[in-house]
């Protein structure tokens, strides 16, 4: 009996930290997308400006 209140309680921890697991790797993904974006937005930006800037 009480070994299967240790293994109840071992797989309960395993699947909770493998959830934590999973959403700071998705946290991370989101995060690169972010990045990754405002990149893309930076570099836009600054090809508009040169392009103002020649026709100035």
């Amino acid at each position: 009996m009480l070994l299967l209140i240790f293994l109840a309680i071992a797989i309960v921890y395993y699947l909770i930290q493998k959830d934590k697991i999973r959403k700071a790797e998705k946290r991370e993904i989101f995060k690169e997308k972010q990045e990754k974006k405002l990149q893309q937005l930076l570099e836009k930006a600054r090809e508009e400006d040169a392009e103002a800037k020649e026709k100035k």
